[in-house]
C-alpha cells in the first residue's frame, strides 16, 4: 500500500535527518547528537563515518565533536543559482535596491531556518556580510516571522514542534511571543527584527505569494542602525511591501490587502 511508503530508503532517510539536525548547531558531540536524533548509537556512528568519508561531515579532533562541512553550502549555492524564483524576481530586487540603496535579500524557509537564495548588494561600505546559502533562525528574523505568519496552520504547528525538538532553549513564553508577532504580520503584511539576529542591524521583510496564495519567499532589507532615521525608514517601509506585491503578481498570486500604517510602522521600526 502507498501508505506503507515501501519505496523509502530508511538508511538514506536517517542520514538526511542527521544532516538536518546537525545544521541547527555549529558542532555536535556524539552523545548529544544521539539524544537529538534518537537513532541507535552504532547506526549513528556508521552514518557519521559515511558522511565524513564523502566530505559532508568532519570531526573537529580525534574523538571530539562533529560538524558539517561547506560541501552542502556549495550544493545549495548551485541549486539557488538555478532557481526560477531567483531569476524571475531578480529585476524586482534590483529595482528595490536602486530605490533604497540597501542590500536586498530573497529568502525561503528550510526546516526551522530561513535560507538566503538571492541577494542584490548596495554600494555601502558598511553592510551585512552574507552569502547565498547562508541560513539563520526563522523565529529571530524578520523574514522568518513573515514566512511563519502565512504558513498554513498545520505547517506552523509542525514548525513549532520541530523548533522545540531541535532547540531546548525555546520556552513557552518564546512560542507565545512568536505567535503574537506573526499575528501582527498577518494584519500589516510586514515584519521586523530589532537586532535580535545581529547586533546593530535591523531588518524589515514582506511576503511573496504564488498563484495558490501560498507564501513562497520573503523580500527583506537589513540595515545598520547607524543609517536608520525616520525619513529613510518611511521610504524603506513603503518600498519593500511594494516590491513584494509586484513579485507576487509575477506568480499570478491573488490580491491581498493589509492594514499597514506607515507612520506607526516607522515609529516601531526606528523608535523601539
Amino acid at each position: 500500500m502507498a501508505d506503507d511508503k515501501y519505496f523509502m530508503v530508511r538508511s538514506l532517510e536517517k542520514a538526511l535527518y542527521v544532516i538536518e539536525t546537525m545544521a541547527t548547531k555549529s558542532n555536535w558531540k556524539l552523545k548529544t547528537l544521539n539524544e537529538a536524533c534518537s537513532i541507535p548509537k552504532g547506526t549513528l556512528q556508521r552514518i557519521l563515518r559515511t558522511l565524513e568519508e564523502l566530505g559532508y561531515v568532519r570531526q573537529l579532533e580525534r574523538g571530539g565533536a562533529y560538524a558539517l562541512t561547506l560541501k552542502l553550502l556549495k550544493i545549495g549555492k548551485q541549486i539557488a543559482s538555478q532557481s526560477d524564483l531567483s531569476s524571475t524576481l531578480k529585476p524586482v530586487l534590483v529595482k528595490l535596491r536602486d530605490k533604497v540603496n540597501e542590500t536586498v535579500n530573497l529568502s525561503v524557509l528550510s526546516g526551522v531556518n530561513m535560507v538566503l537564495v538571492h541577494q542584490v548588494t548596495s554600494d555601502h561600505a558598511l553592510q551585512m556580510d552574507s552569502v547565498i546559502g547562508d541560513s539563520f533562525p526563522a523565529y529571530f528574523s524578520a523574514s522568518g516571522k513573515v514566512f511563519l505568519a502565512f504558513l498554513p496552520e498545520d505547517d506552523l504547528r509542525r514548525f513549532i514542534k520541530e523548533l522545540r525538538r531541535s532547540d531546548s532553549s525555546v520556552t513557552t513564553d518564546m512560542i507565545n511571543h512568536i505567535y503574537k508577532e506573526i499575528e501582527s504580520v498577518r494584519e500589516k503584511g510586514i515584519g521586523f527584527d530589532f537586532e535580535e539576529l545581529y547586533k546593530g542591524v535591523r531588518c524589515a521583510a514582506a511576503p511573496v505569494f504564488d498563484d495558490t496564495g501560498n507564501i513562497i519567499a520573503t523580500i527583506s532589507c537589513s540595515i545598520p542602525t547607524v543609517r536608520l532615521d525616520r525619513y529613510f525608514s518611511q521610504k524603506l517601509l513603503y518600498e519593500i511591501p511594494l516590491a513584494a506585491a509586484e513579485s507576487s503578481r509575477l506568480f499570478q498570486a491573488p490580491d491581498r490587502s493589509f492594514t499597514l500604517d506607515i507612520d506607526e510602522a516607522v515609529e516601531q521600526f526606528v523608535g523601539r
